[in-house]
């Protein structure tokens, strides 16, 4: 068996060993693992139900990579995409008023058509049709987008008449315990641990605990209120049998996405279905790109033209629309795996089984709040934030304006769409002011009619 096992997946051959492929899967999965427990958060903010997102987060995490390492068989970590669940619940059901169902529906769809552009090829036509520009323009948005909504959420930013937001103040709690977490985060950052995301959140939930005791002990005058939405260690055993969760998953979100295709017809759904694909697009070529650049031995082209491993992107998305959440993609902390030595699908296999044993830990969601998730969605934000060096700010004013334009409206206006759509349309613009019509892509004049057809649905 053993050596059947090393002849499917390369071991011997690829120069690993059964230890680092299971050291990379371990590796990997704690580097990936804050996501089960802050994608419900997120997607909770929508109004979907917590603990059925906290299933099929990790059901669809499991078989998108089961189907990367025995299918496609690269060590690639996927799991719900931290910008696009903060794309479904900001953007399309908070700002855009479509309901979760609806939004759900959209990533069905979009799944069926990244599955047949990624098998016809086309998948990679259409990257090519983007300008690089505003490919990594909205990379740097979504990074400050995320961090921002996340200062919001634990209370470190507050609204204001003045000024429009200011600084909300440490007599919140929740604001001790995001700067807390991220202290923690930057500790292990700048000593170069590849878990600082993970135990940033370890560090804010131990703070959060720690001011939960105080206020029981009168060592801290807060409100009920207040006190209620700090941290918690669950009220039994933190390891139980995901019944309640499966359940949950299994009666509210299971097939929503189906019944609500028929409301898929309008423009602006389109136009989300188009944006969920597009950001599946730039997140899958941007973590293969920083997979091949730690494994010398392999080509970047051999990763990015593999038609199966965006078919295993698309198809866990397909599976994370039926079960009940955001678009699945695959994950740049799964490329510490590959860092610490893994060479092949067996570390993908080790990870979607190490989140399905997650499951078992439901009750720890108690101890997860949105300050407690800060640290986690601003490190991703600050790893995102890096691909600004890659935007040509010496360049021609074709370039960096629709650049600045992307970045800075993705935050201000709160929404990545816009963002993305005002970058398309400078960028055209702004090269037939250059007169350099003839260097405009056919297919990017397809996306600038899109791009002005959704302007029309705001």
């Amino acid at each position: 068996m053993k050596e059947k096992i090393d002849q499917y997946f390369g071991i011997t051959k690829s120069g690993s060993t059964y230890k680092r492929e299971l050291t990379g899967g371990l590796t990997a999965f704690l580097a990936m693992s804050y996501v089960i427990f802050v994608n419900p958060i997120i997607l909770g903010q929508a109004g979907m139900p917590q603990d059925a997102v906290f299933m099929s987060t990790i059901l669809s995490s499991a078989i998108a990579m089961l189907i990367m390492g025995l299918w496609a068989r690269f060590p690639l970590g996927l799991a719900p995409c931290m910008s696009m669940n903060a794309f479904f619940a900001y953007s399309v059901v908070l700002q855009m008023g479509k309901t979760w169902q609806e939004a759900l529906a959209s990533v069905l769809v979009a799944s069926i058509l990244f599955l047949i552009l990624a098998i016809s090829g086309v998948r990679s036509k259409i990257i090519t049709a983007i300008p690089a520009t505003v490919k990594q323009a909205g990379t740097v948005g979504l990074g400050i987008f995320i961090a921002f909504v996340s200062f919001k959420n634990s209370g470190i930013i507050v609204p204001d008449e003045g000024m429009f937001i200011k600084f909300g103040g440490f007599d919140n709690p929740n604001v001790i315990i995001a700067f807390f977490g991220l202290l923690v985060a930057a500790f292990f950052l700048v000593r170069k641990n590849q878990y600082a995301v993970f135990l940033g959140m370890i560090g804010a939930a131990l703070c959060g605990l720690f001011i939960r005791f105080g206020a029981t002990m009168d060592w801290f005058n807060l409100s009920e209120t207040v006190v209620a939405g700090l941290p918690q260690l669950p009220a039994g055993s933190p390891v139980v049998i995901p019944v309640e969760p499966m359940q949950a998953m299994l009666d509210e979100t299971f097939l929503v996405a189906f019944k609500n295709l028929d409301k898929m017809l309008s423009l602006d759904s389109f136009i989300v279905i188009l944006t969920f694909l597009f950001l599946d697009f730039f997140g899958t070529a941007t973590t293969l790109s920083a997979a091949a650049t730690q494994v010398s031995d392999i080509k970047s082209e051999k990763f990015e033209d593999n038609k199966r491993i965006y078919s295993a992107d698309a198809l866990g998305t397909f599976f994370g629309s039926l079960f009940g959440t955001s678009s699945l993609s695959t994950y740049i902390e799964s490329v510490s795996g590959i860092i610490a030595g893994a060479r092949t699908g067996l570390m993908s296999v080790v990870v979607a089984i190490l989140f399905l044993l997650s499951a078992f830990f439901f009750p720890l969601l108690s101890l997860v709040t949105s300050a407690v998730t800060t640290p986690a969605m601003v490190v991703i934000g600050i790893f995102m934030m890096q691909n600004i060096r890659n935007i040509r700010w010496d360049g021609p004013f074709e370039e960096i304006i629709p650049a600045f334009l992307t970045i800075v409206m993705m935050p201000l206006t709160g929404s990545i769409a816009l963002g993305l759509v005002l970058g398309f349309l400078s960028y055209e613009i702004c090269m037939i002011f250059a007169k350099r019509t003839n260097e405009i892509p056919k297919a990017m004049h397809v996306i600038s009619i899109i791009s002005i057809a959704y302007l029309f649905t705001l």
